[in-house]
């Protein structure tokens, strides 16, 4: 327990609603810092509200890594108010000139270049393509700076592989533990907005947790393909070819405000969806899947499936 916290600030698919946010998690590794995965509209304010406006200081400064997977409005655009306020709170701590790493696409550099220019945030890009695994002469260069900075920093690795979306160098991400000599290692993966994707599934072999997008709900699979989504069934279809220990839902479409349809995830019993503001310790994965039927027990009883009008994903 204490290893690894993940805490999902974001959990819907395209825009803000009443009840999720846009793509955001943070990952708390205690003692060692933090890093996120995308980072939608909004996310600083989600971490505020999740830790507490004390307490977002110490987590900004303790943020190693933020890593970007394709470049949707809704999984990138809340980067710069994370660097800007980064930056105001390594001054107040005597810090100043200290540079955050930003993991994204090769589109994102031009982007940042422009607007972060105005706040002088601090920070080093690297390509997302850079970390691929068959990137032979990454291996010898930027990845090694990168496993250097994250390895000292935060204790992990980052392994990054392309998936299929609609936009060109969208990418999925494997984080994985370098824990001491025989201790068992833990993985996460995460698959920002894609198809089903055998890349996916061949990086993240084996994952203690498979993160995965499930926009659509699995009659509406035509739906998925026309716009490079994937279903709950699919999703949870990739988590067993993977082999992933426990599978999280994120990224619904706004059609459903509050809760997905449950009884395809609940029956599975190795998966759960994810809700903003949920934290889960990797140490709890084994009870994760048994907080399923008391949810779907309670949206039947509130009416929480309603649709709630065709939402674009």
């Amino acid at each position: 327990r204490g290893e690894c916290e993940v805490v999902m600030l974001g959990t819907a698919a395209s825009m803000p609603g009443k009840y999720r946010n846009v793509s955001g998690i943070y990952l708390n590794l205690p003692g060692r810092g933090g890093i996120m995965l995308d980072c939608g509209e909004g996310s600083l304010g989600q971490l505020s509200r999740r830790f507490g406006r004390e307490a977002l200081e110490e987590r900004l400064l303790g943020l190693k890594c933020v890593w970007i997977s394709h470049m949707h409005a809704d999984h990138h655009l809340g980067l710069l108010r994370v660097l800007s306020h980064r930056a105001q709170a390594a001054r107040r701590a005597g810090r100043e000139g200290e540079r955050l790493t930003v993991v994204g696409p090769p589109p994102l550099s031009k982007w940042l270049r422009t607007y972060a220019s105005f706040d002088q945030a601090q920070y080093d890009l690297v390509h997302n393509a850079r970390l691929f695994p068959s990137n032979e002469w990454v291996g010898a260069g930027c990845r090694e700076v990168l496993k250097g900075l994250l390895a000292e920093g935060l204790g992990v690795d980052v392994v990054t592989v392309p998936v299929k979306h609609s936009c060109r160098d969208a990418c999925a991400v494997i984080v994985s533990d370098r824990c001491a000599e025989g201790e068992t290692p833990w993985k996460i993966a995460y698959s920002g907005d894609t198809r089903p994707c055998q890349s996916l599934i061949d990086a993240g072999r084996g994952a203690t947790l498979l993160i995965h997008e499930a926009t659509l709900d699995t009659p509406l699979e035509e739906d998925a393909k026309a716009k490079q989504h994937s279903t709950t069934g699919e999703a949870l279809g990739v988590g067993g070819r993977m082999g992933a220990y426990r599978t999280l839902l994120t990224h619904f479409s706004q059609r459903y405000p509050k809760v997905p349809p449950l009884e395809e995830v609940t029956a599975h019993g190795a998966a759960a969806v994810a809700f903003d503001f949920m934290s889960v310790d990797l140490a709890d994965l084994p009870s994760l899947p048994s907080m399923m039927a008391p949810l779907a027990r309670l949206a039947d009883e509130q009416g929480w499936h309603g649709l709630y009008g065709e939402a674009a994903e």
